[in-house]
């Protein structure tokens, strides 16, 4: 249930949804822009608390657009705490980077060692216009750590709008790219290789590994566009939430 919820402009959160018959304490809560998108100059920031036993799914409506950041660029700071035996998946679309868009997106995770998160981040470039117009620039940083503050894992990367569309760049021709973070104890997680394959079927380029200390695991995904990447991303957060919840996931809608 919620208890409490504060949320200003330009975000609104709808009402809870329930929508697994095997967990139907797993609550989905779809988070809404009323503002069109990210614009220059905008500075959000939303906390995601999960109690102790607790289930959450927050996910986007669909894929937020990131407008022309004007040399000062968008910012979205997310603080997120799973408690002990908690779920929390944060699944976002993808997001859209218009030409010139500069967003950074700052994620802290906090989450107990029995607890999971599942935090998929992902974007994907477009030009209305189609004139060859490119991003400016997408950083991200998360950073995973215990209820004591011991860091379990840092993941912090910048890519260059130039670089999309380059045989030997960073997304190797690719025009789409995400990381899919799955925090929690091995007998809750997905296996590797068919997460992998899972996400390879819907025609993306996936890779999954190990996260450091024992986190978890870490899978990156490449493809063509933002419609076969959210395929992929689909793919993946119901192969990671049916493990973490122990039954089949329904589908998120959109």
């Amino acid at each position: 249930m919620i208890r409490r919820q504060h949320v200003g402009y330009p975000l609104h959160v709808t009402r809870g949804f329930y929508l697994d018959s095997g967990r139907p304490d797993l609550l989905t809560l779809y988070l809404q822009s009323a503002s069109g998108g990210l614009y220059a100059g905008d500075r959000l920031q939303f906390d995601i608390s999960v109690s102790e036993g607790a289930a959450l799914c927050v996910t986007t409506q669909a894929s937020t657009v990131v407008h022309n950041g004007r040399g000062i660029g968008s910012l979205q700071r997310q603080i997120i705490d799973v408690g002990a035996g908690a779920l929390c998946a944060l699944v976002c679309d993808p997001y859209v980077l218009f030409p010139g868009a500069q967003l950074a997106v700052r994620t802290i995770a906090s989450v107990a060692e029995d607890g999971v998160l599942i935090f998929i981040d992902g974007l994907t470039c477009h030009d209305p216009t189609q004139r060859g117009g490119l991003f400016a620039s997408y950083a991200s940083s998360l950073q995973v750590v215990r209820p004591d503050g011991r860091l379990l894992l840092s993941d912090v990367g910048e890519l260059p709008g130039t670089s999309v569309g380059e045989a030997g760049g960073p997304l190797g021709g690719y025009a789409a790219a995400a990381t899919v973070t799955i925090i929690g104890p091995s007998f809750r997680l997905p296996d590797p290789r068919a997460l992998e394959q899972g996400v390879s079927d819907t025609g993306c380029l996936a890779g999954a590994s190990a996260a450091p200390n024992d986190a978890g695991l870490v899978m990156r995904m490449l493809a063509h566009g933002g419609g076969e990447l959210m395929r992929g991303l689909e793919a993946a957060f119901h192969l990671a939430g049916s493990a973490a919840a122990g039954t089949a996931l329904a589908r998120r809608r959109k």
